[in-house]
């Protein structure tokens, strides 16, 4: 029988706590399953690790997709909505078919046309799509290849099944370092935030934090360059995870994993650097190569995003027009703003407040993470989206899991903050008006 070691205490990096110490610590017996040949041995540890992460993971899926579907069908049917329920009821899904949806649906069905084949409505005669990165787009046609089903169909089962994979990975992640309370409050956390519905939807926030998830996961491991090529996933996602290089650096360079590879320790970091940083830096330079050959332009994709006002300002810019839009009350003018200019100058706010509570009480990597995050949202000429974009930052949760501690009225707060803006976004999403 194997002693359980002691498990790292929080805050300390602790990338050599692999997955068997892990089991070994919190399985209830505090031993290896005996007997058996090693296949089978492998098979029961496997299980017992991975069985509460992706148990939990699945459920809050189905809920979340459960409780979404029926908020989203009355918000967009009302009391119409049992006529719709019959034989074509497959038809009701359409109502999550909006905004960027169309688009990446558009380009998993049709793929990135060069600008000619394709019509312009920016300025610099480039067609919108290229805005939107390729990853998401083209594994939902590879789904749709495989299952045969619609491509807004295939969508979301690419959706929920990349969510319950980010979902078990998150688990495991923050169990490495807090226990299975807190990982199971920061996966409720996540689901029930405002914006978790577009997990589900045609969008890619589901794809980019798993692939983020995983990344930190490996890179917890010591596994550099698999770190590295999820990190170029998540890049490749959504474009500006490539920034988050910063933060897998960060956590390299703080590493205490032992080493028996005879490297000189400068060499040896330099080793697990390129392999961290080296994939997003290939895919983004051959993504490049693609545009310059389609478009004659290697940044088109940046070229686009700024004809929609995602532009570099000083930080103060988007948040004084904010300001201003809600004083005025200008967000209520759907010709000059709209409500979602608050939820996106509030998150902006909670983003930076988070990153130095998590730097400071969970782990310094994470909390560079969400300053990095911080910098892309604040240095635009205008903030959009930004409360969709949390939700693939995954170290705001277990910051939010960890502040909440074993106090039940911070449970209530954060919940009476989150489910009726969930409600209000999805009501807004299914009837046609932005919700992020």
């Amino acid at each position: 029988m194997v002693r359980a070691p002691q498990k790292p205490s929080v805050g300390t990096h602790d990338s050599a706590f692999d997955d068997r110490t892990a089991l070994v610590a919190e399985s209830d017996e505090g031993a290896w399953p005996a007997g058996g040949n090693e296949l089978t041995r492998r098979v029961v540890t496997w299980w017992q690790l991975w069985r509460r992460p992706f148990v939990m993971a699945f459920s809050l899926t189905v809920g979340l997709k459960l409780l979404s579907e029926f908020v989203g069908l009355v918000g967009a049917f009302g009391a119409d909505l049992p006529e719709y329920l019959g034989p074509g009821a497959v038809n009701l899904i359409r109502v999550w078919n909006h905004f960027d949806t169309v688009h990446y649906l558009g380009i998993a069905q049709h793929g990135y046309r060069a600008a000619h084949e394709v019509p312009s409505r920016v300025g610099l005669g480039l067609p919108p799509n290229i805005a939107f990165a390729p990853v998401y787009p083209w594994t939902v046609a590879a789904v749709h290849a495989l299952t045969r089903t619609t491509y807004l169909v295939s969508s979301q089962i690419l959706s929920a099944a990349a969510l319950v994979i980010g979902l078990a990975g998150l688990h495991r992640l923050t169990a490495l370092d807090f226990g299975r309370s807190v990982a199971d409050t920061t996966l409720f956390f996540l689901v029930a935030f405002p914006t978790g519905f577009f997990l589900l939807a045609a969008y890619p926030e589901s794809v980019s934090l798993a692939a983020l998830v995983w990344a930190f996961l490996a890179l917890r491991r010591g596994r550099w360059l698999a770190g590295g090529v999820l990190l170029a996933v998540a890049t490749m996602s959504k474009y500006f995870p490539i920034v988050m290089v910063v933060p897998a650096l960060v956590e390299v360079w703080t590493s205490r994993r032992g080493d028996t590879s005879g490297k000189s320790p400068r060499r040896r970091l330099a080793l697990r650097s390129l392999s961290v940083a080296g994939p997003s830096m290939l895919a983004l330079g051959a993504w490049m190569a693609v545009c310059e050959h389609l478009y004659d332009d290697p940044l088109a994709f940046v070229h686009v995003q700024a004809e929609w006002e995602q532009k570099l300002a000083a930080p103060w810019t988007s948040f004084i027009r904010n300001i201003g839009d809600i004083y005025h009350l200008r967000i209520f003018n759907p010709f000059v703003g709209t409500p979602m200019e608050v939820f996106d100058l509030v998150s902006t706010i909670l983003v930076a407040v988070m990153a130095v509570y998590v730097f400071r009480h969970v782990r310094p990597s994470y909390g560079v993470l969400l300053g990095i995050a911080w910098c892309v949202f604040a240095f635009q000429t205008v903030l959009v989206s930004e409360t969709r974009q949390v939700l693939f930052l995954f170290p705001f949760f277990i910051g939010l899991a960890v502040w909440r501690g074993r106090s039940v009225w911070r449970d209530r707060i954060i919940l009476v903050m989150f489910l009726p803006l969930a409600y209000f976004l999805i009501d807004r999403f299914v009837t046609g008006r932005f919700a992020g």
